[in-house]
């Protein structure tokens, strides 16, 4: 069984993550980080998860569970993982055996590939912070076009900072498109439903390795428009 933990908050996955391994493996787990049955693949302070990192974690997994029931494989960020070590991923995802479980801690469910997504059940996890659309935009679209550029410059070559740019102002956009609906306003909905498409595209472009910079450059030039 593969899990999905959904959650910008990376505290709160980490905080969920225990009281569910807990009841997984039908024990009280004081830590995660010291139970013999529990891996843990952690590069958040990485810039990427490869191919050959996800192999060397999967060889972990190989042996039945030593003190419980189940063993649990934990990947945190998972949005990082290359495209090829989603891939590589995949065929261990449908033979895995009853007694191994795969969380994949996520910010955005859309930052994995559909068929990793496909293969997990998701679960978000509550932000614990209700924001309104206003507190939610992202300072960037705030911002002429020069310093959106100067920006995007800055991040385009670090995959997991761009999808994290594509989340907020998918989130915000998202917030925008609820309150357009309430007020029954088809026209603005409409408008806003084709700038998330338009955000969507751009991801799946970012994560089949199109040129980062030029996409993301692209999005903002549509946005401005």
């Amino acid at each position: 069984m593969t899990y999905l933990f959904i959650s910008k908050n990376t505290q709160r996955q980490t905080n969920y993550l225990t009281k569910f391994v807990s009841e997984l493996l039908g024990q009280e787990i004081s830590s995660i980080q010291e139970t013999p049955d529990i891996h843990i693949l952690d590069r958040r302070e990485e810039n990427s998860i490869g191919i050959e990192e996800v192999k060397e974690f999967i060889k972990e997994m190989i042996f039945k569970p030593f003190g419980t029931s189940k063993q649990v494989a934990i990947i945190y960020e998972a949005e990082k993982l290359t495209p090829q070590a989603q891939n590589s991923f995949l065929k261990t995802l449908e033979e895995s055996s009853d007694d191994t479980i795969y969380i994949l801690c996520v910010n955005n469910e859309k930052n994995v590939l559909p068929t990793i997504y496909s293969r997990s059940k998701p679960i978000y996890i509550n932000q614990g912070i209700t924001e309104t659309s206003e507190e939610s935009k992202p300072p960037i679209l705030d911002q002429d076009l020069v310093e959106q550029f100067g920006y995007i410059d800055s991040i385009s070559k670090e995959k997991v900072k761009c999808l994290e740019l594509l989340s907020e102002i998918e989130e915000y956009f998202r917030q925008e498109l609820e309150k357009e609906i309430k007020n029954d306003n088809i026209n603005s909905s409409r408008a806003i439903s084709e700038r998330l498409k338009y955000v969507q595209e751009t991801r799946d472009k970012i994560n089949s390795n199109c040129n980062k910079k030029l996409v993301l450059e692209a999005l903002l030039l549509y946005l401005n428009a």
